[in-house]
């Protein structure tokens, strides 16, 4: 298998640097389980934005040998011949692979009998007999028979790699009577995210099923030796197989994007909008946006009434009444200075007044207070307050303090450039990079940290559709 590696990281080096027309998706079958294709689009948009994203990191940049002007680099070249030094023996890329290697890249999960599914890979090809000599040549460089053993069919412009040979005939034949681009699922799921990015993910609905059938019953009560009961359906009520059938059943299959955009790197995803949406209740935009603007990090998700049963089982194994205490929604901040070390030491101590952070809830003060009561020695060093339609948990401090006085999160270009939707959200996370290199400067990460800016996740209800949006920003 690792030829046939090889020869598919080659193709996503041609499919990176030249991409244009359909997707991938047109030669694999339209049952696919799941799919993973990449895609630039015509204008070459997509590949400028991402070298030049790429460039400021120094580890990727150094890598894929990213230097000089972004137009003049040759990335096919680059990527390809990355991938061929794997191969068992010397291969020219200019001479044995450029002349018949494609533009188009794909790899999938398809039905395969009696095993759960199959990984394919599928390339694009500019003239079938070249492509066969040179995969045959490739696979049998090293003296073995490899190119007579392996599953591989070159067909009407596409090389299809699977395990065995029969497998990838098996996908030429479904593929002609129905493609996964022609699939209604595939269609509704990767139009709903919008425009084509770099990559593109898709999940069938029947992915999940799946994926549980590969895992040998995991999801079973006490299918894992040794697994602490608080995780079994039979001890703390948390779903169990007929919960889990239920779940699947009603999964609609979902897509995402990733696309490189203005200096950042987002993935945008959608699915069908289901019981697990409907568990995060109301937007949280108003609890977020009026924070200090110097908040290092938050998140906050909107809370529907009975969520701790639902998510824990009607006994949850938890010291705090946590529906009473965060209400119908909850934002946790992070403060600037939040040193790990001290963190970890307050903790222990109790003495937790300069520990920047603090909880808003959208809640009731005295059911807070009272759920405070009941933690016990857990709650030392907290106190709840009541601002407006509010209630703020946390250490007495000046951090509390920030947060009741408040500010203007929500209209920082930082907050913004990552969570641009933050009043529909019913889940934000936000995540100053910035900070966060300055409390790493000492590790070895801080290095690819330094050109990093910002994160954001967000995710909202749009009628029966849930959306979900995750940007990086970068210097």
């Amino acid at each position: 298998m690792l030829g046939l590696g090889v020869v598919g990281g080659a193709a996503f080096g041609a499919y990176w640097y030249l991409s244009e027309g359909a997707q991938a998706a047109e030669a694999l079958p339209a049952d696919s389980i799941g799919y993973v294709g990449l895609n630039l689009d015509p204008s070459g948009r997509q590949k400028l934005e991402a070298l030049e994203t790429l460039k400021k990191l120094p580890t990727i940049a150094a890598e894929l040998d990213l230097d000089g002007p972004v137009e003049d680099i040759d990335v096919k070249q680059v990527v390809a011949e990355a991938v061929l030094a794997d191969a068992p023996c010397e291969i020219d890329y200019a001479e044995d692979v450029r002349p018949w290697l494609g533009d188009r890249f794909g790899a999938a999960a398809v039905p395969s009998g009696d095993e759960p599914a199959s990984m394919v890979l599928v390339v694009e090809v500019l003239d079938d007999e070249a492509a066969e000599e040179g995969v045959r040549d490739l696979l049998t460089c090293d003296g073995s028979d490899a190119g007579e053993s392996a599953g591989w069919v070159v067909e009407d412009g596409w090389l299809v790699l699977a395990e065995t040979p029969e497998i990838a005939r098996g996908v030429v034949d479904d593929t002609a009577e129905g493609s996964l681009a022609e699939d209604e699922d595939f269609r509704r799921w990767t139009g709903e995210v919008g425009d084509a990015g770099v990559l593109t993910l898709y999940a069938a609905p029947e992915a999940p099923r799946v994926l549980a059938d590969a895992l040998g019953g995991f999801f079973g009560p006490g299918a894992v030796a040794g697994m602490p009961s608080a995780y079994t359906d039979e001890t703390s009520g948390s779903q169990g197989p007929d919960e889990l059938d239920e779940a699947f059943e009603d999964f609609e299959g979902m897509a995402a994007v990733l696309r490189f955009e203005d200096g950042a790197v987002e993935i945008e995803a959608a699915g069908a909008a289901q019981d697990a949406t409907a568990m995060l209740g109301d937007g949280v935009g108003d609890l977020v946006t009026g924070l200090p603007d110097e908040t290092t990090a938050v998140l906050a998700a909107g809370l529907a009434e009975g969520w701790v049963e639902k998510t824990f089982g009607e006994d949850p194994s938890v010291p705090v009444d946590l529906e009473s205490l965060l209400g119908q929604a909850a934002a946790l901040t992070v403060g600037p200075g939040l040193d790990p070390d001290a963190l970890l030491e307050a903790v222990f101590t109790g003495a937790l007044t300069d520990v920047p952070v603090a909880a808003v809830t959208r809640g009731d003060l005295a059911s807070a207070e009272e759920a405070l009561a009941e933690a016990g020695p857990l709650a030392t060093g907290l106190e709840a307050r009541q601002v407006g339609d509010r209630v703020l948990v946390g250490p007495t401090g000046t951090w509390l303090d920030a947060v009741e006085a408040g500010g203007s999160l929500g209209g920082t270009d930082l907050f913004t450039s990552v969570v641009p939707d933050a009043d529909d959200a019913v889940v934000v996370f936000f995540l100053d990079l910035g900070e966060v290199g300055d409390v790493a400067a000492e590790a070895d990460t801080a290095g690819a940290l330094a050109q990093l800016r910002a994160l954001g996740v967000s995710a909202h209800a749009d009628g029966d559709v849930a959306r979900a949006l995750l940007r990086l920003t970068t210097d």
